[in-house]
């Protein structure tokens, strides 16, 4: 037992005396300054304003569906929500100046709703006395349509308020 002990305070000497010694010196760095970019607000502000584009029309347009079983609402529904699919990509990088991203999402977007709303128009998705199969394409179309402004609105999340096309 002892000479554990021993062991012990002989270690701990050592480590007193290793940490007593003076390291050698290091030359001094210069000190580094980073300057963030200055913050512009438009970058900022301008995918959330694209998510708003987005949202609130899909909840408006879903309530449309939900609230009532007349087509004339379920109707108004999807032209809410293809309005809002098409505007938001656009929105979202309009709002932050980066109209060529704005033009490119926007444009596949708009194509997408535009398509959605011919498919509506076309057959009625939302007569009853249709099978669903007979409604695959109005789905598809709304869905891409959803998936489109969704994918403009995230560039728009990852791009950040840097990247702008012109002043």
């Amino acid at each position: 037992m002892k000479t554990r002990w021993a062991a012990g305070l002989l270690l701990v000497g050592w480590a007193r005396a290793a940490l007593a010694a003076d390291p050698p010196a290091l030359p001094e760095a210069p000190p580094v300054v980073v300057q963030a970019p200055p913050a512009d607000a438009r970058g900022v502000v301008a995918p959330l304003a694209g998510t708003l584009t987005l949202l609130v029309p899909f909840a408006v347009g879903c309530a449309l569906w939900s609230n009532s079983g007349s087509l004339a609402s379920q109707k108004a529904g999807t032209y809410v929500m293809a309005s809002g699919f098409a505007l938001a990509p656009v929105v979202s990088h309009g709002v932050a100046g980066r109209w060529r991203r704005a033009a490119v999402f926007g444009a596949t977007s708009v194509v997408t709703s535009a398509a959605t709303l011919v498919a509506m128009n076309v057959r009625e998705p939302f007569n009853p006395e249709y099978l669903n199969r007979q409604r695959v394409t109005f789905g598809v179309l709304l869905t891409s349509a959803m998936f489109a402004a969704a994918v403009g609105v995230l560039d728009s999340f990852l791009v950040g308020p840097t990247e702008r096309d012109g002043p």
